[in-house]
């Protein structure tokens, strides 16, 4: 569960290894590079953005696993065996890029459910995020933010 391994994240790169802060976001000096100023709101951000990838990592494997197999099985990765081309080149020139299109459009299809969907994740790094603003938004019965935030999601107003 997200919960669970962002306390694991936190506990290993904040606590035992002080290497990255453990939640909060950072601060905006006046007068700080802009170099400065994106290194430290990246340090702030690698533990959440590692905490949702990791959990949508196995997905996204399997995911390519499956689109892999299937394309390894296409004519054309046949004919380019045939032709003599070197196994690395069949796979990274032919079957990689065919078979990356499907998981690039699940993977887009999903950026949105990706924003809305971590709360718990916001929660746990003290991130102010969308996912607690659509929570703050049905709490507060605030329709149009809602909504705005859950993707496939229709609105459509009752009349009277």
């Amino acid at each position: 569960p997200p919960f669970w391994l962002a306390l694991l994240l936190i506990t290993l790169f904040a606590v035992k290894l002080g290497a990255l802060p453990a939640g909060g976001m950072a601060e905006v000096r006046p007068g700080t590079s802009w170099p400065e100023t994106l290194h430290q709101h990246l340090r702030f951000a690698v533990l959440p953005v590692g905490t949702l990838m990791l959990l949508q990592l196995g997905a996204y494997t399997r995911f390519m696993r499956g689109a892999m197999i299937e394309t390894l099985r296409q004519d054309y990765v046949r004919t380019a065996r045939a032709k003599g081309a070197s196994e690395p080149r069949v796979l990274w020139r032919h079957a990689f890029t065919n078979a990356l299109t499907p998981v690039l459009t699940v993977l887009g299809l999903s950026f949105g459910a990706l924003f809305s969907g971590a709360l718990i994740t916001e929660t746990m790094f003290a991130w102010p995020g969308m996912g607690k603003a659509i929570y703050q938004a049905i709490l507060d019965n605030d329709y149009n933010l809602a909504l705005v935030g859950l993707p496939g999601v229709v609105f459509t107003p009752r009349a009277g």
